[in-house]
This record gives structure tokens, sequence and C-alpha cells, in this order.
């Protein structure tokens, strides 16, 4: 290759690179760190070949999205592209279990000790224990599930405000989002659902919720991402933006926010100490969040 072509290759890369909005250019950088993880150190149940082409076509999404944009630019596709790769979250979840015990062993046994030592108790089975009631049960499913509901409505009330705002809020909360899945990799704890035997481990699976809870969990959830509890940190990211755009729907949801992160606990989804992590974390990946998105390779 000539160095004129050389020139010109890097010219068209750059431009192409340039006109991808930020949480798509996140993205690719997540798919291809990751991917170099995958690489080095392998996965569970021989799923390398799976995940790296599972990176290929989700990158061809991105540009096929951009592709559109550039030919016909809607606000239906300038949504699309802004809100295809934090839906994507639901892919990038499940996963972190075929990479989180390349580094360390599973680590729950820390945790349980540190909640035996802090409360005295496992929370994680007391709670639900305590309060067998089937409409607490129901509440707490709900809890949990609103918690997709609290990230739309970020997402929303940031849009209705301005599309900067929305390109913003879905910044900081896909890449707090992959701080959290990054965590889980190099510190693989399970949870308590998976950590303890049944039926220890088991709630009453009675009620409406709580059998749309079980549906989706079939679908995308694995043993990972006990700690810190993702579910309280993004839940707190997103409760701060709804705060800052729309105050009567962030009252609204406070007593939501609330059971949810109670039913992180309840449901044995997290040890107590995860849902301590959540809070103190929050905070600390608001704050990367922001600097990363300042990067000049990122704007």
């Amino acid at each position: 290759m000539t160095v004129k072509n050389t020139l010109i290759l890097k010219k068209t890369v750059s431009t192409i690179w340039k006109s991808l909005f930020p949480v798509e250019k996140l993205s690719i950088v997540y798919a291809f760190l990751t991917a170099l993880f995958i690489i080095v150190f392998g996965a569970k149940d021989s799923n390398t070949a799976m995940m790296i082409l599972y990176r290929i076509l989700f990158i061809a999404l991105i540009f096929a999205l951009r592709f559109l944009y550039k030919n016909k630019a809607t606000n239906l596709i300038w949504f699309a592209r802004n809100a295809v790769p934090v839906a994507f979250i639901a892919y990038w979840y499940p996963e972190t279990y075929f990479m989180n015990e390349n580094i360390f062993g599973n680590l729950d046994t820390y945790f349980v000790d540190v909640d035996q030592f802090l409360f005295g108790c496992q929370p994680s089975l007391e709670f639900s224990k305590y309060f067998p009631q089937t409409w607490i049960n129901e509440l707490m499913n709900f809890g949990y599930i609103s918690y997709y509901l609290i990230i739309m409505l970020a997402i929303f009330t940031a849009l209705a405000k301005n599309k900067k705002y929305m390109q913003h809020t879905a910044f900081i909360i896909l890449c707090a989002f992959f701080i959290y899945y990054i965590t889980f990799i190099i510190f693989p704890v399970v949870g308590p659902q998976f950590y303890f035997n049944a039926p220890d481990n088991m709630i009453s699976n009675e009620g409406f919720f709580r059998n749309t809870l079980v549906e989706l969990q079939a679908i995308g959830e694995k043993p990972t991402g006990a700690f810190p509890s993702s579910h309280v940190g993004i839940c707190l990211i997103c409760m701060y933006f709804i705060f800052k755009y729309s105050r009567k729907i962030f009252y609204i949801l406070i007593p939501v926010a609330f059971v949810l992160i109670c039913s992180t606990v309840y449901l044995k989804a997290h040890y107590l100490i995860d849902v301590i992590g959540g809070f103190a974390t929050a905070p600390v990946y608001f704050w990367i969040s922001k600097k990363i998105q300042k990067l000049n390779f990122l704007k």
C-alpha cells in the first residue's frame, strides 16, 4: 500500500469514526476490549467464537444504522442509533459470566462472611423469611422489574428536554454499565440465589410479577454480577438524571426506587454488602463516566 493510499484510508476511517454517536463509539470500544480479553483468556463453555461473532454483528448493526441515517436522516433513526447501544446491555450483562473467572475464582464465600460479620446473619436469607406474604413478594418482584422502567424514564425525560441531553444521559448510563460489567468480570460474585443451596436460595413463585421476573431471568440471568449491585448503582444514577430533568417524576419514583433497592436482597440477587457497594460505587462510576465522556476520541 502506497503512502498516498494509506493517508486516504486513515482519513476515511477518521471521517467514519467522527460520524458515529458517542454511545456507538463507546460500545465499539467495549466490544473491542472485551474481544481482546476473550482472545487472550478464553471463555467458559467454549463460547469464544460465538462471542466474537456477536461483536462483529453488533458493530455491523451500528454501521447499518449510521448508513441509514446518512441517507435518510429521521428522528426515528437518530433515536435508534442512541437507544440500540443502551438496549444491548441485556446482552452484555449475561456475557460477563463467560469471562468472570479468568482472573479470580468465585469470591462469594468472602461476601457471605462479610454479611455475617456486619449483620450477625445472612440478610439475603432472612429478609424473605420474615416477610413471606404474597403481596410483599409481588411488591418486591415489581420493584426489581421496575429497574428497566427507571432506565427508560431517565432517557426519555432527558429527550423531552433536548436531544443533546438524551445523548449525554445515555452515554453516562451506558458507560456506568460497562464499568460495572468490567468489575463483574474481574471480581466474580454470583450472589445468594446461585451460591446457596435449595431451599435457602428460593422464594415462592406466586403472582404475576414473580412469574414475569422468572420468565425474564430464564432468558438473560446468569451466575454473575452480584458485587457491587448495578441494580442499585444504575438506579441511583438514573434517579439523579430524572431529578435533574423532571422533579415531578422523580418524587413519584422515590418509593419505586426504594422497593427496587430492597428487592435486590429480598429476591436473593444480592448480599446486603452488594447493596452498600452499589451506593458507594454509583457516584464514583458516574464521575469516571463523565471523565471518559470528555475524551477526544469519543466526542
